[in-house]
């Protein structure tokens, strides 16, 4: 045997290997844990903005709603309201019409506008004073006079006012909010809140309510709001332009027009914004409309809507990712330091094994080498493919692989011949028994026949005798007939023919031959077809001869008489089921996992081919064939075949 000449090279490419196997997976988990776990951070930082935002935009409408709400009542307060408002409707119609009946003076006077009501101002004080976030509180009538405000250096008239406007044409219901902007006379940002004053029948528009609110009722939900160190929530409009900042002042930042496309939708959600307006790039932001359950005015918030805006400085949002990934990445190191460390290790645990196996391997083949062939001593020098030329252990495992190959190659050529000389010998046996089997089924009936052509030799007999010694002769070639038949079938196996033929027309065919063969005088024949079965893909002609040996037998188990009944019936699976029962003497339970060998017969007579050569039709023809049987109660055989496709 050959002596191993390489050590350590297979264990040298498994370190290397295996270094190189543990770096690249590692990498690959370091980025695929970097951006599965950056996906589900933002993922959950986006929800969490979005829900901030819809929270937020919930309290911005909801204290917009409630300023409308006190415009609304008040607008309905009858003695300090309504009532100074319709005098003042009524001041100005009996003005206009006094003007419009008297004719002008050649010096006109100038008229001067109608006193503001007191009592009314002073009620305005008392009810603005219940917060501190009003600037001024108006009332005025239809023709734009005011009839009554806390801020006494207002204009009388305010027909010109925005607010005014909005407020005396709206609908019956509807209000006005104007955009948030910065009023210079009190040096703040502010906005109004207008609701029209209608009269008894609430058709008709008679005054206006007008609070003007400073922008700190809206900033108070805004400003507590804080995500870390540089997360705020904001207030947007439409435009882009920040109503409320608690980080820059509204001018010196504008939201870019291509995020401000992807904020107003009319439902929360979060996005990862390109640019946030405050230098951040790639930052998480949440955004959610301000919907104010009261209807406003075409007019009102300039024709914009409100955005609660949240959001946080990239940075500071994904510091948890920046730490995961240097923690992945010195655990990756160490995992590579660590297969380093134990790569000779396993590296001399596997080649261990693989050099045992290879000595294993070259007993082995000098254990199976034949002493006659000359092979037990042949050198080891089998060709070997280059995909086993690696110059390690791994060649030479491979080298007495193939030598082992050779070996086995040539006892398996030397047992193959030896096969054939015993099949070989085998089928002269069989052959022997065959004309054994036919040599004993030829000589009764030759004996009988020779017999009875010597009677009829002997002398002139009488009619009757010459009759019977015929029939004798003729019961006897029929038999010689069927003897030889079966061998044929036996012998020689003809393909099936198929064709596609109703099952109770393949047994009426048998039955009718059966029947001409006569000696069925005293068997009962019961007919059990159940109608409209599918029909079966079979060669007739064979299935037909099947059944007529499966006949033949019921009617030699029943030489007393008896009942034969043929069914056709639907099986399981799409089947059809072919049954000839017999209430004959039965098969004995020791023969009956026999009936099926070659040349095996309980009767006197026969080849005992009968039942094989119905099995192996039954089985060319796609079918299967099961035999049931109760000793002194009968026999039963069923045909299974598959039914015709379409």
């Amino acid at each position: 045997m050959r002596r191993l000449r390489r050590t350590g090279g297979l264990q040298r490419k498994f370190f290397v290997a295996l270094l190189i196997v543990g770096i690249v997976p590692g990498m690959v988990a370091l980025w695929a844990t970097y951006r599965s776990s950056t996906a589900t951070l933002k993922q959950a930082i986006g929800e969490g903005f979005q829900e901030i935002a819809r929270s937020t935009s919930i309290r911005l409408a909801t204290a917009v709603d409630n300023e409308i709400d006190r415009a609304i009542r008040l607008a309905l307060v009858p003695l300090h309201v309504r009532q100074p408002v319709v005098l003042a409707n009524h001041q100005a119609d009996a003005t206009a019409d006094k003007t419009q009946h008297q004719p002008s003076p050649a010096h006109p006077k100038s008229n001067n506008p109608p006193a503001v009501d007191q009592d009314t101002t002073s009620y305005l004080h008392e009810w603005a004073g219940e917060s501190r976030h009003y600037v001024r509180v108006t009332i005025a009538d239809r023709q734009g006079q005011v009839v009554a405000s806390t801020d006494p250096r207002l204009p009388p008239q305010q027909a010109g006012e925005v607010w005014w406007r909005e407020a005396i044409q709206a609908a019956p219901g509807t209000s006005y909010v104007s955009n948030v902007t910065f009023d210079p006379q009190v040096n703040d940002m502010v906005f109004h809140v207008a609701v029209p004053i209608v009269d008894d029948t609430r058709q008709a528009t008679i005054g206006v309510v007008d609070l003007l609110i400073r922008r700190n009722l809206l900033t108070q939900m805004i400003l507590p709001i804080q995500i870390g160190n540089t997360g705020h929530a904001m207030l947007l409009d439409t435009q882009g332009t920040p109503l409320i900042c608690p980080v820059l002042p509204p001018t010196a930042h504008l939201i870019p027009s291509a995020l401000m496309n992807r904020l107003t939708l009319d439902r929360p959600l979060w996005l990862v914004a390109e640019n946030d307006a405050h230098g951040g790039r790639d930052a998480i932001v949440g955004a959610a409309p301000v919907r104010l359950t009261h209807p406003l005015t075409p007019g009102s918030l300039d024709g914009n809507r409100w955005y609660a805006f949240i959001r946080q400085a990239p940075e500071e949002t994904y510091a948890p990712i920046y730490s995961l990934l240097l923690t992945v990445g010195v655990i990756g190191f160490g995992l590579v330091i660590v297969l380093s460390a134990f790569g000779f290790l396993v590296g001399y645990r596997i080649v261990t094994p693989i050099v045992a196996l290879q000595r294993e391997a070259e007993g082995l083949r000098l254990t199976l080498a034949l002493p006659e062939n000359g092979n037990a001593n042949r050198p080891l020098t089998p060709l070997l493919s280059p995909g086993y030329q690696t110059g390690d252990e791994i060649e030479d495992l491979a080298t007495s692989f193939a030598a082992m190959r050779e070996v086995l190659e040539e006892n398996l050529r030397t047992i193959r011949s030896q096969q054939h000389e015993l099949i070989r010998q085998e089928k002269l046996a069989s052959v022997g028994q065959l004309l054994a089997a036919l040599a004993h089924d030829l000589r009764n009936p030759l004996g009988v026949i020779r017999s009875s052509a010597q009677v009829v030799l002997e002398g002139p007999q009488e009619e009757p005798i010459r009759q019977e010694m015929a029939r004798y002769i003729i019961d006897e070639v029929d038999k010689l007939s069927l003897r030889l038949h079966d061998f044929l079938r036996y012998a020689r196996q003809k393909p099936p023919d198929f064709k596609v033929e109703p099952a109770e027309a393949v047994v009426r065919a048998a039955l009718r031959q059966w029947e001409a063969q006569g000696g069925h005088e005293r068997i009962r024949v019961e007919e059990r077809f159940e109608h409209a079965l599918p029909s079966i893909q079979v060669d007739p002609e064979q299935v037909k001869e099947a059944l007529m040996n499966l006949l033949i037998n019921a009617r030699e188990a029943m030489p007393e008489g008896g009942t034969l009944t043929l069914t056709t019936r639907a099986g399981q699976d799409s089947e059809v089921e072919i049954e000839v029962a017999d209430t004959g003497s039965g098969i004995a339970p020791e023969h009956l996992s026999r009936i099926f060998e070659p040349f095996f017969t309980t009767k006197a007579y026969g080849t005992g081919l009968g039942l094989t050569n119905v099995k192996r039709l039954i089985e060319d023809n796609g079918g299967t064939l099961i035999v049931n049987s109760t000793v002194g109660k009968g026999t039963s055989c069923t045909l299974r075949f598959r039914a015709a496709a379409g």
